[in-house]
């Protein structure tokens, strides 16, 4: 089974983040930059005004979630281990405000990018702090987890090749949600390329 562990932000906060992806998804699809996704710096050349019809695959937003832990392949005969030592990682951590905010790109040139993503605001160490916890007591139950950096993120399109997202970036720059507590996280199944794509199999509470 693919495997990750994830934060669901609340309706509202969803609601909110589909009116900003909403809008910049539209523009993606009409090739409309306009004067309002347009920087100042650019000095009104059209022509130098970065494109937003670049044919993006904008995720649907059931699928939208905070990754904490991305497990990969989890066997049978691993699931009870696991589950049993990410519930320990979650009663000791506290729940956290947070709210969606802004947004960035994979990678950071945002000329050359690949994924959209919106970001977090509020307790963010909190949220770090959590997500290294799960990280430790996956690898104390036997699996091997990736090391790089935690960056919280909502990814919201993908593109491959590589495109420029600089106007879509600065978009995102009007994206401000209510705050909210996580009080719960989730371990999900991720099925590919079956609807619905995502399946929660485990929902443990926070503190």
């Amino acid at each position: 089974m693919r495997l990750f562990v994830a934060v669901y932000p609340p309706q509202e906060v969803l609601d909110e983040v589909g009116r900003v992806a909403g809008a910049l998804s539209a523009a993606d699809r009409l090739d409309v930059a306009g004067g309002a996704l347009d920087t100042a710096d650019r000095g009104g050349d059209p022509g130098a005004r970065p494109r937003l019809g670049q044919g993006l695959r904008w995720r649907a937003p059931e699928e939208w979630h905070f990754t904490l832990l991305f497990l990969g392949e989890v066997g049978e005969q691993e699931l009870p281990q696991v589950r049993r030592r990410l519930a320990a990682a979650a009663a000791r951590s506290e729940s956290p405000e947070v709210a969606v905010r802004g947004g960035g790109t994979f990678p950071g040139d945002t000329e050359q990018a690949t994924v959209l993503w919106a970001g977090l605001e509020g307790d963010v160490g909190a949220v770090t702090l959590l997500a290294d916890r799960l990280r430790k007591a996956a690898r104390k139950a036997g699996l091997k987890v990736d090391r790089r950096p935690f960056v919280p993120h909502l990814t919201l399109a993908t593109r491959r090749p590589p495109t420029d997202m600089t106007a879509l970036r600065y978009g995102l720059s009007a994206l401000a949600t209510p705050f909210w507590t996580v009080g719960e996280i989730h371990l999900v199944r991720s099925h590919h390329p079956r609807r619905p794509r995502y399946q929660t199999l485990t929902t443990w509470e926070l503190g």
